[in-house]
């Protein structure tokens, strides 16, 4: 094979829509665990902590913290398992369960909720850039939350944009440096806020703003995280297939997303607690003083600039799904549009209401595939009937599992009954229950009880067909 030949085959494995090889993955456990926690420990982790903290003392807020994030990983990280062994992004995996169709229909939600994730990352280096301008007295239009934060939030895109385009062996250089340095910091950070306060003052911190009730506040704040740790859903298919072996791909799922990115969380929470705000760009100097301060404001920085790249990268790769004939660049533009929704705030002002869609959402595909992967797969699905267009096992009715979808819209019925995230309104089971987890097990019963009822109906009529065709 020529030179060219292998590297074009390359570049549709990385950049395109082609299964990965086993000696064709770069990433062991450890660089696989810095890609996650790099896309893990930015905004969303920062601010999903600050808002704990607002809302719930100390114990109660770091208890929701690792609740909240490890229980839903722990439920879908079991798909990393299916993505590794064959070597395939999320939204072509997806097609084994939900459809040609189906599988494209959730990549246009996901593309749509990407837009959010990178405005969020993108919009918070903008406001820590104009804090750091002003905090060595840069211009003052600079400083502005209006015109300095969408500006540094735009050029912080076209940066993430320009490393995505290098593709993932690029991201895994980046995250080599980045990552340690952003662990070290948050460390740090922690610690000089212990010693600084005292154990005692930061344990017994009160929130600013609690609720009503306690149990309100924790329901809350647990629901805010369950939106968080099932946000990684759509994400999964994009890193496992680059896994030397199922156990990296798994594992290192877990541990990045549903255990260590809560060190950034945690530290949210505290700060938001000491200084009275969830805004982490606003407690960072504030908490950690003039030198810790900017240290920790260029860890934000450093943070959502990789995750930006990370989130730029996996829409991409996945739309190449959607249209494999796209250069690379072409599927990269499909991000531009969350350059507009940077202009304003009012996207990275609405996060709690954002991570609570996010969660029913994805709460209710995670069910279904997890429930369709493990019961009715049963862990083997078939490589060569993924990529069949008009036929094969996985087509369905019109290339939609319809059973998926009727039990994914009851899962989101039984959401909104529970929780009204637009209007925060708790359904009577909220306090008691919350409402992401159980539709995610709502969802699964749903969707296997579907499934069973309708082989059942259709054995008997199977059959006959069987039957009549052997007379004939």
């Amino acid at each position: 094979m020529s030179d060219s030949r292998e590297s074009s085959i390359q570049r549709e494995v990385y950049f395109g829509i082609l299964p990965v090889l086993r000696g064709e993955r770069q990433f062991g456990l450890w660089d696989f665990l810095l890609v996650q926690i790099g896309f893990g420990i930015a905004a969303w982790s920062f601010l999903v902590g600050g808002y704990t903290g607002f809302v719930l003392p100390t114990g109660s807020a770091i208890a929701a913290i690792l609740f909240g994030n490890a229980i839903p990983v722990f439920l879908i990280s079991v798909l990393a398992i299916l993505y590794n062994r064959y070597g395939v992004d999320t939204f072509i995996g997806a097609r084994a369960i939900l459809g040609p169709r189906g599988s494209n229909l959730f990549l246009l939600i996901f593309a749509i909720l990407n837009l959010g994730w990178i405005t969020i990352a993108c919009f918070m280096l903008g406001e820590s850039a104009i804090r750091v301008i002003a905090a060595l007295n840069g211009p003052e239009f600079l400083t502005s939350r209006t015109v300095g934060a969408p500006l540094f939030a735009i050029v912080a895109f076209v940066a993430a944009w320009l490393i995505a385009l290098q593709g993932p062996i690029a991201i895994r250089l980046f995250t080599r440096v980045g990552v340690p340095a952003m662990i070290l910091i948050i460390t740090g950070l922690i610690i000089y806020i212990f010693v600084v306060n005292g154990f005692s003052t930061v344990w017994n911190a009160q929130p600013a703003e609690p609720y009503e009730t306690p149990v309100r506040g924790l329901a809350s704040a647990i629901e805010w995280n369950v939106g968080l740790g099932f946000s990684w859903l759509p994400y999964i298919g994009q890193w496992a297939r680059m896994a030397r072996d199922e156990r990296t791909a798994l594992v290192g799922t877990y541990l990045g997303w549903g255990v260590l990115l809560n060190i950034a969380a945690i530290l949210g929470a505290l700060t938001a607690l000491l200084v009275g705000t969830y805004e982490p760009t606003e407690w960072m100097l504030q908490a950690g003083g003039p030198l810790f301060g900017l240290f920790g404001l260029f860890l934000l920085i450093l943070a959502n600039l990789t995750s930006a790249t990370v989130l730029i990268y996996s829409q991409s790769l996945s739309l190449k799904t959607l249209f494999p004939r796209w250069k690379w660049t072409w599927v990269l533009f499909t991000t531009v549009p969350a350059a507009l929704l940077m202009l304003t705030p009012t996207v990275y002002d609405s996060y709690t209401q954002f991570l609570s869609y996010v969660s029913f959402v994805m709460a209710a595909f995670g069910g279904v595939m997890v429930a369709d992967y493990v019961f009715i797969q049963r862990f083997h699905i078939s490589l060569r009937d993924l990529y069949e267009k008009h036929a094969g096992r996985y087509q369905y009715l019109a290339g939609v599992n319809w059973e998926a979808f009727v039990a994914i819209l009851l899962g989101a019925v039984f959401y909104f009954w529970t929780y009204d995230p637009a209007t925060d309104r708790a359904g009577p089971l909220f306090t008691y229950i919350t409402a992401g987890i159980p539709t995610f097990f709502l969802s699964a019963g749903v969707y296997l009880a579907l499934t069973f009822l309708t082989r059942r109906l259709s054995s008997p009529v199977q059959k006959a067909r069987e039957v009549a065709m052997e007379r004939s």
